[in-house]
């Protein structure tokens, strides 16, 4: 499966495929898979720390400084938490005056 081969990785797209065959050694076009989203790295770390049980903004925030070992601003993960909201990654519902996110299926396919 595509997905599985491809779902670690960041920025990176395909424009060509193509193999030599034995028979006449012409380059042969394969369909590409088009990319699903656009993910910045720490888009795909939030949305990943998400998939692990993070629900929570300032959980998120404790989250990504223990795991990857750099500091990340409440401000900053509010404005990623909109923007994977915005492509149909993340959901947030309301639990009081707090936001609790989860992935969606498409931000599922892409990190759990």
């Amino acid at each position: 499966m595509t997905l599985a081969t491809v779902g670690g990785f960041v920025n990176v797209s395909v424009n060509r495929v193509f193999v030599m065959p034995s028979d006449k050694g012409e380059p042969v076009d394969w369909p590409v898979t088009p990319r699903l989203v656009d993910l910045s790295l720490v888009e795909y770390r939030v949305l990943k720390l998400i998939c692990n049980g993070y629900s929570l903004a300032k959980e998120i925030v404790k989250g990504y400084a223990s795991r990857f070992n750099e500091a990340i601003s409440l401000p900053a993960v509010e404005r990623t938490l909109v923007k994977l909201r915005v492509k149909g990654l993340v959901n947030g519902k309301h639990s009081g005056r707090a936001l609790v996110y989860e992935e969606t299926e498409l931000g599922r396919i892409l990190t759990c």
